[in-house]
């Protein structure tokens, strides 16, 4: 389910997907920014990125979503 779909991505949502990949899974807590969970927890809900696992080993991936709302205009 995602919310305020036709709403544009924030400058930290934005330099969160700017580091996460279409293909490859990347360690979360890895990103050179700090993600938090309510951060992470937007941008799963808007469809914008995809997580799987848990804690230290939470990994994230854009969607195809997340890049056109990246691509979108602020």
């Amino acid at each position: 389910m995602t919310i305020n779909p036709g709403k544009g991505a924030n400058m930290s949502q934005r330099a969160v997907m700017q580091h996460l990949s279409l293909t490859d899974w990347k360690l979360v807590n890895r990103l050179p920014i700090p993600a938090g969970e309510m951060t992470l927890s937007r941008l799963v809900q808007r469809g914008w990125i995809e997580i799987q696992g848990r804690g230290h080993k939470t990994e994230g991936r854009l969607t195809e979503a997340g890049l056109n709302a990246m691509r979108s205009r602020i």
